[in-house]
């Protein structure tokens, strides 16, 4: 599958998605929540996203939150490689390493000064 196809298969489940919260079909519990961040997603950058990922649901490998802000329709392109997440997360003290899940893969979740960003984050959307 070329680049080409693979960013309009993208674009069609992100339309699906928009679609869905757009004519009100509510799927789970945060639907309120994300379709009001589905609405405002191009104006959250990247990084408060995945502090809202992650107060949605603590303990996320990094392939985990990329699906979720896939979800929810936000193009992040190369932030997670590189220094990003590291650099702005980590090392500011709102994202902690949290041990490892059965696959051995890095699990990540908010630290406490992250888990105040977040909740500040959530309730202006």
């Amino acid at each position: 599958m070329s680049d080409f196809e693979k960013t309009v298969q993208d674009l069609e489940k992100r339309v699906s998605r928009l679609e869905q919260a757009f004519y009100g079909r509510k799927e789970n519990a945060a639907s309120g929540f994300e379709q009001a961040l589905v609405e405002k997603i191009d104006e959250i950058g990247t990084q408060d996203l995945i502090l809202l990922a992650l107060l949605q649901k603590p303990k996320q490998t990094k392939a985990e939150i990329r699906a979720v802000l896939a979800d929810w329709g936000k193009a992040f392109g190369t932030w997670f490689e590189g220094g990003n997440f590291s650099g702005r997360l980590i090392k500011s003290g709102l994202v902690k390493k949290d041990g490892e899940n059965d696959k051995g893969e890095e699990v990540f979740a908010l630290s406490k000064k992250g888990e105040m960003e977040a909740d500040a984050l959530a309730k202006k959307i």
